[in-house]
């Protein structure tokens, strides 16, 4: 996982939701075809009212990654976001999902407010838009696919189909495959 800054402009304190037409300020559903492939992963996503600043929230998972607990803290991160509508650029409601995951927050919280983390989260974002991911979620398949958002599970045989063919066929080979997020 590495961070990406999809809404670099969105201030700290967040930023109301934009509503799309025919929608009102009670309105969680998301549009098609997102919906359909939520449902068909099995995740529940609503739209939240607030559209958070996420750089803190990427910075505690820059964190949780030296004790493996980036994933456990992501998915954490993911539900409090979608299924509850949870600010993630709220610091008592990082503190909370972190340490609910075993983060150390005592350890994290001087680091986080002296901007420890914001240089590798800067070269994270910039290797993603050098490599043409230009939003959230972005795969990269042995350096020779690249694709973003959400995308049907048909999209991923196929990047891995090409990329295994690459290989038989002795093609360069690059970083792996990444995914990058928002935290």
């Amino acid at each position: 996982m590495k961070a990406y800054f999809l809404h670099p402009e969105i201030p700290p304190e967040g930023r109301p939701r934009a509503l799309r037409d025919g929608e009102s300020a009670d309105d969680t559903l998301l549009g098609e075809p997102l919906r359909g492939l939520a449902d068909e992963a099995g995740l529940i996503m609503r739209r939240a009212a607030l559209t958070p600043y996420t750089r803190p929230a990427q910075a505690v998972t820059e964190y949780a990654k030296a004790d493996g607990l980036q994933e456990k803290f992501h998915r954490a991160a993911y539900r409090a976001f979608w299924e509850d509508g949870a600010d993630l650029g709220d610091m008592d409601v990082l503190e909370g999902l972190a340490r609910g995951v075993g983060v150390d927050w005592d350890d994290l919280a001087p680091r986080l407010a002296a901007g420890e983390f914001d240089r590798v989260m800067q070269d994270q974002h910039d290797e993603a838009m050098q490599v043409g991911i230009w939003g959230v979620p972005g795969f990269v398949v042995d350096d020779s696919f690249y694709f973003t958002g959400a995308q049907p599970i048909e999209m991923f045989r196929l990047a891995m189909k090409r990329a295994l063919k690459q290989r038989e066929t002795g093609a360069a080979q690059g970083f792996g495959g990444i995914v990058i997020g928002e935290g």
